[in-house]
């Protein structure tokens, strides 16, 4: 194929030109920077109401301990054995149960 006959069939192409590929990167870069700081917290949040629902629910589960057996609860360890709860928890972002302490009740374990 000759460049004459090339350059005749590109003519009647069109394209997208330089500016305008930049013109578009530019906003889905500015649009990029408008969403990324609003998911940036998400893990960070999530992990806090996950950790706040976790002592809810254990601090629920020892007033039912205490108010069912009229006893003082010594460890979380007796909410597994009578039933009250399945397992312990962990920490959200950790591998640590949680324990009395965390519940600001007694000495805990």
């Amino acid at each position: 194929m000759s460049v004459t006959k090339m350059r005749a069939k590109i003519k009647g192409e069109e394209g997208f030109t330089l500016i305008e590929l930049i013109v578009v990167m530019a906003i889905l870069a500015v649009i990029a920077g408008m969403v990324v700081p609003r998911f940036a917290n998400i893990l960070a949040d999530s992990q806090t109401k996950a950790h706040q629902a976790n002592v809810d629910m254990l601090n629920n589960a020892c007033d039912l301990y205490e108010f069912n057996e009229q006893t003082t609860i010594a460890d979380l360890t007796e909410l597994v054995d009578k039933d009250y709860i399945k397992t312990i928890p962990v920490k959200p972002g950790t591998n640590t149960a949680y324990s009395l302490t965390d519940l600001d009740r007694g000495s805990g374990s």
